[in-house]
């Protein structure tokens, strides 16, 4: 026998999205001190938008992306609006794809990951470039990049739990 779901328990299911993708944007921050890995942290956030609008777009609205990217922008200390248009042109990116990516294998969509993660990598250097007027390094956007591209199955197993926890049934 299934018991009503409470408004509140509805409320919480509803934010486990933010809240995850929160917790990458959080755990980007601190300054981890890895050899041959200093300023190279992965794009979490981007694994995350790409994710959640795919699989739960209607829980990734625009206004949350745009909170999500401001975030991301104080707490780095980067251009402000930056991440946030970048994140918004992901989520513009994945639902005008429709449901081709939610339907097809890991694979493909990592492949697709790939691309989207080398052009945001690519776009991240440029404005940061631009707003600093002094060419960056782009051998540590492209190692985020790729940091990015290999720990995304991780981030996808991770997500993929708390995505269970939105349809879970009730007890």
């Amino acid at each position: 026998m299934k018991v009503q779901e409470t408004k509140t328990e509805r409320g919480i299911r509803a934010v486990l999205p933010f809240l995850s993708t929160l917790a990458l944007i959080l755990l980007m921050q601190p300054q981890y001190k890895i050899a041959y890995f200093n300023n190279m942290v992965p794009f979490l956030s981007l694994a995350a938008v790409y994710y959640w609008c795919i699989f739960k777009p209607r829980l990734m609205p625009v206004s949350v992306v745009f909170l999500l990217g401001l975030i991301q922008d104080i707490l780095s200390g980067g251009p402000l609006g930056m991440m946030a248009l970048l994140l918004i042109l992901v989520r513009v990116f994945v639902l005008s794809q429709g449901r081709r990516l939610l339907e097809r294998e890991f694979l493909f969509n990592w492949l697709v990951f790939f691309v989207l993660a080398l052009v945001f990598g690519f776009v991240t250097w440029a404005v940061a470039s631009l707003y600093l007027r002094e060419a960056q390094n782009y051998w540590t956007i492209l190692g985020q990049s790729m940091l990015t591209i290999v720990i995304f199955p991780a981030v996808v197993w991770i997500l993929g739990r708390v995505r269970r926890l939105l349809v879970a049934e009730i007890r």
